[in-house]
């Protein structure tokens, strides 16, 4: 991730003093889940590589963020039929979106959460949340 993200920033959007960077996370980056510590470790990890170079790029007009697609059912990696909370290809093009086009930096944003918040009459935007958390202050 971070090569090609490197390569990308460097040969293209820093020149262009634009870009938009969409890092695919996972709830697992933000909560650890029993007998998947390499996966959880790994997302955990791009959440800090989105918050920092969100940070690092934010005055130079790149935008850099992530999207928990959720479970998505592919060829690649099919979900038992019927399972909850399995989602289609086609039906994570909405949080791609609410992310691509929010005009935000350094946000996470979950496919579950969306549909939550159009639930409960929100706007799209409502799901969006920043990575980093608020340091303490006594």
């Amino acid at each position: 991730v971070h090569i090609v993200t490197s390569a990308v920033l460097r040969q293209s959007m820093l020149p262009a003093k634009n870009g938009k960077i969409i890092n695919i996370g996972s709830r697992a980056g933000k909560v650890g889940y029993p007998s998947n510590s390499q996966y959880c470790a790994s997302k955990f990890a791009l959440e800090g590589l989105t918050a920092a170079l969100a940070e690092e790029l934010r005055d130079k007009g790149i935008q850099v963020n992530s999207y928990a697609p959720g479970l998505v059912n592919t060829r690649s990696f099919p979900k038992p039929e019927g399972r909850k909370g399995v989602r289609s290809a086609e039906s994570i093009e909405d949080g791609f979106f609410t992310v691509l086009e929010g005009g935000v930096t350094g946000h996470y944003l979950h496919a579950d959460e969306l549909d939550e918040a159009r639930e409960k009459g929100f706007e799209d935007s409502a799901a969006l949340k920043p990575i980093g958390e608020a340091i303490f202050s006594p």
